[in-house]
């Protein structure tokens, strides 16, 4: 009888990490040592957020801002003053940014320097802005399955089956006793590797199978997943039923209820709230490294858009603030860095009381190793027509996605050849940008 799912996870957790791993190369070995536990947590906000109604100037600047969006300003004396600039060009000066009234609870974590802005960012396969020959649009904007999975893939990866975080880990050796690979929003693209299933999972933690009741079941099913089949499929269907269920009753282990509480939360507010406890158990769990995905839908604001996207933010500011406090509550915060993607920008000009489709937007990172203090880019000419105008208020991004997530995958591990895992990046003078230290 072959070793059933639970057996082996105990056994190999009582294992050396290295042992655990016969083929491990010397560098993977290398890295698995290296300067303590990362995490990073992708919080994707499905529909394309309006960045800009996000983040706003508080000065001179944002007489422009009005004047491309009267009916959707927010008034420059609701805005969140959270003390940064937008860099300075040759010509153009640096600008002072604020955040949407919804998000006040994010000031704070902005004042710690403990935040920032990657300013008019978004798809590019090279630069545009200020080329004399730019580079060719990328495909497919503004569409938001296909724009959802650039965001997850790399801009020049769409056919590769594993998405950039997936392809990040395949170098690094990680604890297979549990997969370090978690989703709380759904099987994701982003994640999807050769070597670590990723593991799906409810925004509270791990779920449950309401039909195992009876003891007589439950023994019924460890028979079953005990069995060595003669047909590929069968034994490959148990294994796979197997494995799922047996992590599924360590996350329950793991997570428990102790200090749990009967606090409120949005779903956002509970996704990252298992985020912290799940990486307050890394050590538990065999992880020296653990990569996260959480979402929050209804972005694609069309329609009555001041109220919609106030709610929005205001879910996740809360939740942002709240994992925060957590993370410094288990002394985790220098571990860990939190930011955001979207499947695009919106057009800056209103739709009646929304936007259409945009491309260039804004993202936030937080986290104890932000270099904060200042926001990163350039603040964009709003003016319509301007070299930033794609196409009736579309705003032409500057700084690559690809160059925001090769600075987080450097951060996670600093052996990684970012220009490999990112080929889009042969294109681009500077292949990071210096948010993270």
């Amino acid at each position: 009888m072959k070793m059933s799912r639970r057996h082996f996870l105990k056994s190999s957790t009582a294992l050396g990490a290295l042992s655990a791993v016969p083929g491990l190369s010397l560098s993977k070995q290398a890295v698995a040592g290296d300067d303590g536990f990362k995490a990073l947590v992708c919080i994707f906000l499905f529909g394309g957020n309006d960045a800009y109604n996000m983040v706003v100037p508080v000065d001179q600047h944002y007489l422009t801002y009005e004047k491309a969006r009267p009916t959707l300003a927010i008034a420059k004396h609701e805005l969140v003053d959270i003390g940064i600039q937008s860099e300075p060009g040759d010509t153009s000066p640096a600008v002072s940014l604020g955040l949407h009234p919804a998000m006040s609870r994010l000031e704070s974590v902005f004042r710690d320097n403990n935040a920032t802005v990657i300013v008019n960012s978004g798809q590019l396969v090279g630069p545009i802005i200020g080329e004399t020959d730019p580079h060719p649009v990328p495909d497919f904007l503004m569409a938001h399955n296909l724009q959802q999975t650039m965001w997850q893939s790399g801009a020049l990866n769409m056919e590769d089956k594993l998405g950039w975080a997936g392809r990040m880990v395949d170098s690094i050796y990680m604890s297979n006793d549990l997969s370090p690979m978690m989703s709380l929003n759904g099987e994701q693209k982003w994640l999807r590797n050769d070597i670590y299933e990723q593991m799906v999972m409810t925004g509270s933690g791990a779920g449950t199978y309401n039909g195992l009741n009876q003891e007589e079941r439950i023994e019924a099913m460890n028979f079953h997943f005990g069995r060595q089949f003669n047909n590929l499929f069968k034994d490959n269907y148990v294994d796979v039923m197997s494995s799922r269920f047996y992590q599924n009753q360590r996350l329950a282990e793991l997570l428990g209820t102790d200090g749990d509480d009967d606090t409120e939360r949005s779903s956002l507010g509970e996704q990252l709230h298992t985020t912290a406890k799940l990486i307050q158990k890394h050590a538990e769990m065999g992880h020296h490294r653990q990569v996260y995905f959480v979402g929050l839908g209804g972005f694609d604001t069309h329609h009555n858009q001041k109220n919609v996207h106030h709610a929005l933010l205001e879910q996740l500011s809360n939740a942002m603030a709240d994992f925060y406090q957590e993370l410094k509550d288990i002394n985790m915060l220098d571990n860990v860095t939190a930011f955001t993607m979207s499947d695009f920008g919106r057009r800056l000009m209103a739709n009646d009381t929304g936007t259409d489709h945009g491309w260039a937007g804004h993202q936030l990172v937080m986290g104890g190793a932000v270099n904060g203090g200042k926001a990163y880019g350039q603040w964009p000419d709003l003016t319509p027509g301007s070299e930033y105008d794609f196409n009736n208020g579309r705003l032409i991004p500057e700084i690559a996605a690809d160059q925001v997530n090769a600075t987080l995958a450097k951060w996670f591990d600093q052996h990684l050849d970012v220009e490999k895992l990112f080929p889009s990046l042969e294109a681009f003078a500077q292949k990071t940008i210096p948010f993270l230290r």
